[in-house]
């Protein structure tokens, strides 16, 4: 092969791992190859059938930064002294490069970078999704979820500005949002208050942590257990079970509670923690919720694991519970926050097991001089929910892995 047909240039080859080698790319009209600096053999080599896509950034000069992607997704980013030369050398001989439409706009851009000319891009100051939608649409839009977002966020706002008011500041009329004068006397008048009881606050603590925990795992692992088996396999009676867990959304805890109370009776379990764990784990909005999600996990996946000699709770652990992450982080934020808000004051009687808002409800009985403390008390009490909720929000919202994959 002459050696007119070949270009070459100096400069530093990255990885995917993030390593950085020095030494040279050459290209030629079959195929390029990058050779370490002192090393005679090529380190990486490809034909142009191998090539899936090239990207080039000009850094200024002739320096220019060369992305390889080959079609096993093997990626490579050459910083090239002459990179722009290099990158036109492979483009023209790469025979069956994809056909990318170009507009008037791109080829002007394309010989501007090829004459080393700057080019100044106009930004607009809004990135309009729907071109198709008038500014003055998107102001009015923008401005109407402004509205909604204090609307929702001005009473934790408020109630964490009360909690940090002194007294004079929590009955002065018309009420301040925010304390002209923040302390933290309420949190700790409701420390001192709460180390009066003979029962330590950290007790409380204890009792809901663990109610909350517990009950929460089992409604997790028994409600997708329970879904995935009626989601992805038909058996008798499947739609009639069903039927009767979406008939028992419709009624609260309030019309539950008589029959709920009778049948712990029953079992001898009044006054223990297990008065609140097992009606937890049996809660229909965890089934519901889960059911309705798995339907939508393909069943070429489940079918695919089956064939690669998976067993059922192995397919259950390994493929659906991670591509259906979404539902059980949202069902874990119902069930913290419905356990962790329970008084259970009537199916827990003794005092060493009650729950942490009990003894809140407590403190607010006190009358109008434990405003402040009832304040602190109710921050103390929303703070767990919401920061579940704010840590797990990017998982509630993402889309299913397996999105792409159609039966």
């Amino acid at each position: 092969m002459s050696e007119l047909n070949t270009v070459k240039s100096n400069g530093t080859l990255q990885t995917i791992d993030g390593k950085k080698y020095r030494g040279y790319l050459q290209a030629d009209e079959t195929g390029a190859a990058f050779y370490q600096k002192g090393k005679t053999e090529p380190m990486v080599q490809w034909h142009y059938t191998r090539l899936h896509r090239m990207d080039n950034i000009r850094r200024g000069g002739t320096t220019t930064q060369v992305t390889v992607i080959l079609k096993d997704d093997s990626r490579y980013i050459f910083e090239l002294d002459h990179g722009l030369k290099v990158y036109n050398h492979m483009d023209k001989n790469w025979a069956d490069k994809p056909v990318v439409a170009r507009t008037r706009g791109d080829e002007l851009h394309r010989l501007a970078e090829l004459r080393g000319e700057k080019i100044q891009v106009k930004k607009h100051l809004i990135a309009r999704r729907h071109p198709n939608r008038s500014i003055a649409g998107d102001i009015g839009i923008y401005l109407l979820l402004l509205i909604f977002g204090i609307a929702m966020v001005f009473p934790l706002v408020f109630l964490i500005g009360s909690s940090l008011k002194p007294l004079d500041e929590l009955f002065r009329f018309p009420p301040p949002v925010w304390p002209q004068h923040p302390t933290m006397d309420n949190f700790s008048d409701l420390f001192v208050t709460m180390g009066q009881s003979w029962v330590p606050f950290s007790r409380y603590l204890v009792n809901t942590t663990l109610i909350t925990v517990i009950g929460t795992f089992g409604h997790l692992v028994i409600a997708s257990m329970a879904a995935f088996v009626l989601a992805k396999y038909e058996f008798p009676g499947g739609k009639t079970f069903f039927a009767v867990v979406t008939t028992c959304l419709m009624f609260s805890g309030y019309v539950t509670g008589i029959p709920n109370y009778l049948i712990m009776s029953r079992l001898g379990m009044i006054d223990t923690y297990w008065a609140l764990i097992l009606p937890a784990f049996a809660a229909p909005i965890g089934l519901f919720l889960m059911k309705q999600f798995m339907e939508g996990l393909p069943t070429a996946l489940i079918e695919a694991a089956t064939i690669d000699g998976a067993n059922r709770f192995r397919v259950f652990w390994s493929i659906v519970m991670p591509n259906v992450k979404p539902a059980w982080l949202t069902m874990i934020i119902f069930s913290v926050q419905g356990l962790w808000n329970t008084s259970a004051a009537t199916v827990i009687y003794s005092e060493a097991k009650k729950t942490l808002v009990y003894a809140m409800q407590q403190i607010l009985a006190g009358g109008i001089a434990r405003t402040g403390q009832s304040a602190a008390a109710n921050v103390i009490i929303i703070s767990v929910p919401i920061l579940i909720f704010i840590l797990s929000q990017s998982r509630i919202l993402e889309t299913m892995a397996s999105s792409g994959i159609k039966d």
